[in-house]
């Protein structure tokens, strides 16, 4: 960004504590377009997964998912193996994604903003099987002014706001429902500069209360912004694994522009 250093543009990192438990971890993964690729995620930190288009990463996390068939590997969320191979199962462990296409796959446009939020924790505000309009704004209003969504009601309809205040819509979702896990694939693609500084305050504030966060991004900068670890991928697999002064863009990107290995080459 012109005019301000890496630093200033991204909120401060907190690390967790070594001791810190792991929350996620897929131990060689392989999905379509994954092969034996492997990550651990613990309380309070958040990691990138870098790459160039096409080398896997949100293959990967919709597999961690469970929203594409693996072919071998594990996850293991919060101790104990997912098993049931569906992202409704997964969410109900406390795994969420933010998917890539908001529009596509994340939101209902032509339903309210507070539709958007609850929908996928209607048991939180239900009794016998009834929402309760109440207990339901509460919730909506609590999420969104963290997400810090900027609305005129609660009844406009998704599709009348910014693209910005549309993902933090979907975060806000997300928040509602309680994960312990998240996965954000391009979580600011087409946001303004505003709305990219907010959703990157929320999703740092959420690892430093303990959730466990992936970040992919195209953006680099924006993955080395956020993340405590990057992971580069490659044809499909993990490459390199960054930390501390390891984290720039030059070792990312001779990472990702290293001539395919053999073993990779044949998966390709």
């Amino acid at each position: 960004m012109l005019g301000r250093s890496l630093g200033s543009a991204y909120p401060e990192k907190h690390f967790p504590d070594s001791d810190s438990p792991i929350l996620i971890s897929a131990n060689e993964l392989s999905a379509p377009g994954v092969h034996s690729a492997s990550i651990t995620v613990r309380a309070g930190e958040i990691v990138g997964l870098a790459g160039l288009v096409g080398s896997g990463r949100s293959e990967f996390a919709r597999a961690i998912f469970q929203d594409s068939k693996a072919s071998g590997g594990t996850v293991v969320l919060d101790g104990a193996a997912l098993r049931s191979r569906s992202p409704r199962a997964a969410l109900r462990r406390g795994l969420a994604m933010i998917p890539e296409s908001r529009k596509e796959l994340g939101l209902f446009l032509g339903r309210s903003i507070q539709e958007n939020v609850t929908l996928s924790s209607l048991d939180s505000v239900s009794k016998f099987g009834w929402v309760l309009p109440g207990k339901e704004r509460r919730a909506a209003a609590e999420v969104l002014e963290r997400a810090t969504v900027k609305r005129a009601s609660f009844d406009v309809p998704v599709s009348a706001l910014s693209g910005g205040n549309q993902q933090k819509v979907l975060i806000a979702r997300t928040v509602l429902g309680k994960p312990k896990v998240l996965i954000a694939d391009e979580p600011t693609r087409g946001v303004d500069v505003g709305s990219k500084r907010a959703i990157y305050d929320l999703l740092a504030d959420l690892a430093q209360s303990g959730l466990a966060v992936i970040v992919i991004s195209s953006d680099l900068e924006e993955v080395l912004g956020l993340a405590h670890r990057v992971l580069v991928m490659r044809s499909g697999r993990v490459v390199a694994e960054l930390a501390g002064s390891q984290m720039t863009q030059q070792a990312v990107l001779e990472s990702a522009f290293a001539e395919p290995t053999r073993n990779e080459g044949a998966h390709s």
